[in-house]
């Protein structure tokens, strides 16, 4: 018999989760292939055994630790495997804090990737990491006595432990666990460059994963799951690794990196293994439409019933795309359900269970007075923008003015809220700093509440530029250029609007340099800067960077404020052209 939710603890969860024979998850490879799989009654019993290994392995006690509560962090390199979830697990079933850390990217600079890693660990007072031996190496963990390999912990190795210490570790799984306790430690996306270490309780993760599970998707024993999402992003740990275990649902794995080389692995695979439920950011649909050539004939996509789309601002057009593009596939576009959510948040704040039809609405929003009403679809500054529809049981929400007024419906502002799930505070220089607990919470999203409550989001605050007191976001520059120059989008964005104060400029384009042949670039670029100064209403520089100077947080957003930072040194030796207001 199925339980969706309604658990004390993620532990209680994998207990009974180990109780149903017929759920498994499973991990494809690079090509598609089949490479491990395991019941949830596997991912028990390792868990025991990893357990038992980090009872024998973990650090003393950090003399200094001022929170009793606190146990100790342990980074885990999150890479898409079999070996995550027991980890995970285990960290909680001896009472440590388990800390999802980023994976190293293909072409990803090693230095760069081991700094970030270096100031999440100092950031949470992170002492000991595990992951693949691999990236363990790559990584030069900070302190190489407490870095393990998976391998090293693997089940197989047990046999040369002693029955004592698995016994402690069993006991000590058994322990009575406080619902106010951090569960687990996520960083965040790292838009700004300093990702922060966020507390999430074990009672605040546990009511998300329940009104995600039964409000947000409704969720129906005959469920599977499939995903690319990274498991150290919020939506790809909490969504696809921790609530599937707590409704037992069979879920379906396939790398990051594996989605970006060959999206049409995410379409095939959806198809063969009668995906249900998927979730993807915006970018991920439209590139979705781009492999559809590549998909296997004969595969049907009608078994989806959820087609999420979160993690960023959702464009409307894109959806509608790939409905068009697969609809001879058997794609239902009612499936399509925007939401809005952020890791402070523990995941999901909103869903819109709205026709796909009626999820979008034409707007125009007052430079002066932030007022937003409906438009007409000839109008030339009206933008179209999707409903992300009412907040979960328990969540309030709120637009806020610059200087904290509260904001009524159809005027944009801050998003602010305030829910059950919301975070504990953040660990910065190794200390969780707490928060008073049920304070509003600041998002750093722009958006505005419709007069029944939906939520619409516009932006984030730190991209907006006022420009001669007009409202000018980035994104809008970008799509411009998009559908005037017909550039492709590929491996994610080559376009990245970023505001930079030089005297004369205000704006520059970053385009990758793989946006065009290099015999057709100079031309590439002045078109580029010409459309982008005709959409800005200001001077306009277009440059050409070379790759790994464009930044993208966990999820896949643009780190505008990282790439801002990356500029002065990749103009100079940088093609480019300049557009004329």
């Amino acid at each position: 018999m199925r339980q969706i939710g309604g658990f004390r603890h993620l532990l209680e969860a994998l207990d009974f989760a180990a109780q149903q024979e017929t759920q498994t998850l499973c991990w494809f490879d690079g090509l598609g292939r089949l490479q491990h799989e395991c019941s949830y009654a596997q991912v028990q019993s390792n868990t025991q055994a990893f357990a038992a290994q980090l009872l024998l392995q973990l650090p003393a006690p950090d003399p200094t630790e001022s929170d009793s509560r606190l146990g100790p962090r342990i980074g885990i390199i999150a890479a898409t495997g079999p070996d995550f979830l027991p980890t995970f697990c285990a960290c909680q079933s001896i009472g440590a804090i388990p800390c999802p850390l980023p994976v190293l990217a293909p072409l990803q600079d090693r230095v760069r990737y081991a700094q970030t890693v270096r100031t999440m660990c100092e950031a949470a007072g992170i002492r000991c990491v595990i992951g693949p031996k691999q990236l363990l190496q790559s990584l030069q963990a900070p302190d190489s006595d407490h870095a393990y390999a998976f391998e090293t912990i693997a089940f197989e190795d047990l046999q040369a432990k002693s029955s004592q210490s698995i016994r402690s570790a069993q006991q000590t799984g058994s322990h009575s666990i406080n619902p106010a306790d951090i569960a687990y430690v996520q960083f965040s996306s790292g838009s700004t460059g300093r990702p922060k270490g966020i507390a999430i309780s074990h009672a605040a993760l546990m009511h998300n994963v329940d009104a995600i599970l039964q409000h947000g998707m409704a969720l129906r024993p005959s469920d599977r799951a499939l995903s690319w999402l990274p498991y150290y992003h919020d939506m790809g740990l909490v969504g696809f690794v921790l609530t599937p275990l707590c409704a037992q649902v069979s879920v379906d794995y396939l790398a990051p990196f594996s989605f970006a080389r060959r999206p049409y692995l995410w379409l095939d695979l959806m198809a063969q293994r009668g995906t249900t439920i998927s979730y993807a950011p915006n970018f991920a649909w439209t590139m979705a439409v781009k492999a559809a050539p590549q998909m296997a004939q004969g595969n049907a996509l009608n078994a989806l019933r959820i087609a999420g789309v979160g993690g960023d601002y959702v464009d409307f057009p894109a959806l509608q795309q790939f409905a068009q593009c697969f609809s001879k596939q058997g794609f239902e576009p009612n499936a399509f359900k925007p939401s809005y959510g952020l890791a402070e948040a523990t995941l999901a704040v909103t869903f819109c269970q709205l026709p796909f039809e009626q999820q979008s609405h034409r707007f125009t929003i007052d430079d002066d007075t932030d007022m937003v009403r409906a438009a007409q679809p000839s109008e030339p500054k009206a933008k179209d923008m999707v409903n992300c529809g009412h907040a979960l049981p328990g969540w309030r929400l709120q637009i806020q003015s610059p200087q904290g007024q509260v904001l009524p419906a159809q005027m944009q502002g801050q998003i602010c809220l305030q829910g059950p799930a919301q975070m504990s505070g953040y660990f910065h220089g190794g200390r969780l700093h707490r928060v008073v607990p049920d304070q509003w919470l600041e998002t750093g999203d722009i958006g505005f509440l419709t007069q029944e409550g939906a939520l619409f989001i516009t932006g984030r605050s730190k991209d907006l530029i006022v420009i001669h007191g007009r409202n000018v976001w980035p994104l809008d520059i970008e799509n411009a250029v998009y559908e005037k120059t017909g550039i492709a989008i590929e491996d994610q964005i080559f376009l990245q609007a970023t505001h930079h104060q030089n005297p004369g400029t205000q704006w520059h384009l970053l385009v990758h340099e793989k946006a065009a042949p290099s015999s057709a670039r100079d031309k590439l670029l002045t078109e580029i800067a010409a459309v982008a100064t005709a959409t800005a209403g200001v001077q306009v520089h277009a440059s050409l960077i070379p790759n790994g100077c464009i930044a993208y947080t966990s999820s896949g957003k643009k780190a505008r404020t990282l790439s801002q930072s990356r500029l002065k040194d990749a103009l100079t030796c940088s093609a480019s052209r300049v557009g004329q207001a």
